[in-house]
């Protein structure tokens, strides 16, 4: 067989016979194939198939197949010796380079000991040829100052000093500045009181260099200035040529001075138009009168807006601006941003032309200007919003700070495109300016008592919008105290100190809503649900409320961030506890299921608390593990508190809703199941599946998910019991157990609307239990030791079989065969 293709390997037991010649392969393939009289027939609605064809082309196939195999070994072969060849020749070619390298390498070591050793003897002589140099300019430096003095000691003046002073070149200009510098240091070491003549050579020689100065600081003046035939341009040759002169002289220290003033910014016209004293009485005036919503505004308010263009807001009519575009839409403040802008720019500029170290320069004017100008302007505009509010006051000061901070980080740029801040001080210097700017409004927690104030506020207001007569002045102030008492004297949330303080706010408002119900007679649904959506709105507001106010924090002062999310987030479940206890009373009526509606909301305030740690609080107390477990500690607090709540009314909507299907279940009728003729339903399974259609609508309309879903089968499963309980107190006849079957399809049909396989598997029982009462007495027997009936007890079963109207007793265990 070796040396015979064959598709398959043979059996053994074949193998012989085709060895033997007993049997050839043709004969093989033509005994599968003898239906060849089939061809053209069909089975099965089928053509006939012949394999013959078939299995000669599978043949043909692995011929190739093993053919390619021989061919592709031989190229493999062949493949491999030429790679042996080849790697030979690289490692050939790789020593022959390695020895050109070391040949190279032994050259360039050569040479540079050479050019070492060359450079060795020379370095001393450039050495020694500087101190020469060097020796020889101080030399004649010490002649020139000691002739100078001579003349300036003896004639009160040198007329070599006076020539390089009027002379035209640069370099004899800076030769005299260095030289008076140098002579009255000479000049006061040599200076004695008891020689007279000495005392006023020094004065004489600092009254020409003073006179030097002045002449070049006026015309340096004159310079920056422009004139009206330059149209305003600077002549910056002259200008660089000025500072020089004199940053040698005394290293243009009045120099930068004159700089400095001359480009300072001053704002006291326009801040004195914009407050004076007058204005400010009228605005007090306006406060003390008081003024509705923007829709009544009087002549006065319309006033009162002209004055403060810009800084009007619609929704607040007594605020000024307080939000970052309200301040960009404030022509005079922008104006003055823009113009102070265009003069640390264009002063910079000039600095980068005229002067060595413009950065020195620019340090001095950018100080000059916000210790000035720019120091004025925030103070008054933020010591105006104090008088508003303190939520203007927050606002502003968060704008102003955005505003300033942009504002600096433009300078920033601008002076990097420029290539300012070679040694890195000047961008230091710009952001220790930014930050004292503000430093006394956030310094010593001012700050955060005025945040934690602002909320507090905006709380109330909120609160008091959605109840005015529940939530009043006195339980929102009592219990925002009482809270930050506690959250000063503890690092977590006491249990049950909240529990009580909640208890103590439920009989409160229980109190109201009595009062208000006794007044209104009654709550519709409609009502509630609008209720409903208001409270929602409030948590939102108080969300809102917290989040601008931790970003205002974040941009004012980061590092107490952490704290004040904190802060914010007690305050936060203190409220959200109020208005969960205020749903809850508000709930309670006659009818049990309005008690659900609080489940919804309820929900809805744990998402909000959880979206609102996960992207508001939690970020800012990343870097803070001790704050992060307390802000933890408190939303779990929240949380489980909520949950026990949650699940003991459902504990009790379960207990309320067994009650009510055994109280319809007691009105079934003894006779209901001892009937001659089939009729509908009866009344009691009618009342008990309307109840269940009732208890699901409102319970789907609470829960949802696998919540749903555990709750329905804790109740189905409890209400299961109560009817297999039910059903053994009632006599069935024959006709009866079609109207109980009947009754417990009804049940099943109400069950399955849950879609709760489980469930309603389990209720397949009942439909066995309806089948004892229905099939013929010799068939029990078989019926209770199939399905789900052949798991119950027998005590259980014969209970049921009992009830039948044709049991006797006496011969029951021979009759049924039931043990």
């Amino acid at each position: 067989m070796s040396s015979k293709f064959s598709l398959y390997e043979s059996n053994p037991d074949v193998e012989k016979y085709v060895v033997d010649g007993s049997i050839s392969i043709n004969q093989f393939v033509e005994n599968i194939s003898k239906d060849h009289y089939l061809k053209g027939a069909e089975i099965n609605s089928k053509a006939y198939l012949d394999p013959k064809p078939y299995i000669r082309s599978f043949e043909s196939t692995l011929r190739e197949l093993n053919q390619l195999n021989i061919e592709a070994k031989i190229q493999e072969s062949k493949g491999e010796e030429q790679v042996d060849t080849f790697e030979l020749k690289h490692s050939e070619n790789v020593l022959g380079l390695s020895q050109q390298i070391a040949d190279t390498t032994s050259k360039f070591n050569y040479l540079d000991n050479q050019i070492s050793e060359v450079s060795s003897k020379i370095s001393p002589l450039g050495m020694t040829l500087s101190k020469i140099s060097t020796s020889r300019d101080k030399s004649q430096e010490t002649i020139f100052l000691i002739r100078a003095y001579h003349g300036f000691y003896t004639k009160g003046n040198y007329a070599p000093l006076e020539t390089m002073r009027s002379s035209s070149k640069v370099e004899d200009n800076v030769k005299c500045a260095k030289s008076i510098r140098h002579l009255m240091k000479l000049a006061s070491r040599i200076s004695d009181e008891s020689l007279p003549s000495t005392l006023k050579c020094l004065e004489t020689i600092k009254e020409y260099g003073q006179a030097m100065e002045d002449e070049l600081l006026h015309l340096f003046e004159t310079l920056l200035e422009g004139d009206e035939h330059s149209d305003g341009n600077v002549d910056i040759q002259k200008m660089n040529k000025i500072a020089t002169i004199l940053f040698a002289y005394n290293d243009g220290t009045n120099l930068v001075e004159t700089f400095v003033r001359k480009s300072a910014i001053s704002n006291e016209e326009e801040d004195d138009d914009d407050y004076d004293d007058e204005d400010e009485e009228e605005e007090e005036e306006e406060e003390d009168d008081g003024y509705g919503d923007y829709d009544e505004a009087t002549a006065e308010e319309g006033k009162m807006r002209k004055k403060y263009k810009g800084t009007y807001t619609r929704n607040h009519p007594k605020s000024i601006d307080v939000h970052g575009d309200a301040l960009e839409s404030n022509p005079k403040l922008q104006n003055f941003i823009t113009n102070t802008k265009f003069e640390i720019k264009s002063k910079a500029r000039i600095s980068k032309k005229v002067f060595n170290d413009p950065d020195m320069v620019l340090t001095k004017l950018i100080q000059r200007i916000f210790d000035g100008a720019i120091k004025q302007k925030v103070t008054t505009l933020l010591a105006l919003s104090v008088k508003k509010s303190t939520l203007d006051h927050l606002k502003l000061l968060s704008s102003l700070k955005k505003l300033m901070f942009d504002f600096t980080h433009e300078i920033k740029d601008y002076l990097i495109t420029e290539d300012f801040n070679k040694d890195g001080t000047l961008l230091l210097v710009l952001d220790q300016l930014y930050t004292s700017l503000f430093q006394e409004y956030v310094r010593d927690d001012v700050y955060l008592v005025q945040e934690k104030r602002s909320i507090e506020e905006a709380v109330g207001c909120a609160l008091k919008k959605l109840d005015p007569e529940t939530f009043s002045d006195q339980i929102t102030k009592n219990d925002a105290s009482g809270y930050e008492l506690k959250s000063a004297e503890n690092e977590h949330i006491s249990f049950v100190n909240e529990r009580k303080k909640m208890a103590q706010f439920k009989q409160y408002v229980k109190t109201k809503l009595n009062e208000r119900m006794q007044n209104d007679r009654g709550i519709s649904k409609l009502e509630l649900e609008e209720d409903e959506l208001a409270a929602i709105e409030t948590i939102e507001t108080l969300i809102k409320t917290v989040a601008e106010s931790i970003g205002r924090v974040l941009e004012i002062s980061p590092n107490k961030a952490p704290e004040h999310s904190i802060t914010a987030l007690s305050i936060l479940i203190s409220n959200f506890d109020k208005l969960s206890v205020r749903e809850e009373v508000q709930l309670q009526s006659s009818d049990f299921f309005l008690n659900l509606y609080s489940i919804q909301f309820k929900k809805e305030v744990l998402f909000c608390l959880s979206t609102c740690a996960k992207k508001i609080i939690f970020p800012c107390l990343a870097s803070v593990p001790v704050a992060k477990n307390k802000a933890k500690t408190l939303i779990n607090d929240f949380v489980k508190r909520n949950e026990i709540g949650i699940n003991e009314l459902l504990m009790k909507t379960i207990e309320y809703s067994l009650t009510q299907t055994q109280n319809l279940l007691n009105k079934q009728k003894k006779k209901d199941f001892l009937c001659d003729k089939i009729e509908e339903d009866t009344e009691a399974c009618e009342a008990v599946s309307a109840f269940l259609e009732e208890m699901y609508a409102n319970i789907s309309m609470a829960l949802s998910g696998a919540n749903l879903e555990t709750f329905l089968i804790t109740f189905g499963t409890k209400f299961l019991n109560q009817l297999l309980e039910h059903y053994m107190k009632f006599s069935v006849n024959s006709i009866g157990g079609i109207v109980l079957t009947k009754d417990v399809l009804q049940y099943q049909s109400r069950i399955d609307e849950w879609n709760i396989p489980i469930l309603s598997e389990k209720f397949q029982i009942l439909k066995e239990i309806g089948n004892l009462f229905t099939v013929q007495s010799d068939l029990v027997n078989s019926l209770v030791t199939e399905g789900q009936l052949s798991q119950m007890r027998p005590y259980t079963v014969r209970q049921y079989i009992s009830k039948r109207a044709d049991f006797n007793p006496s011969y029951a265990d021979r009759f049924f065969k039931f043990r």
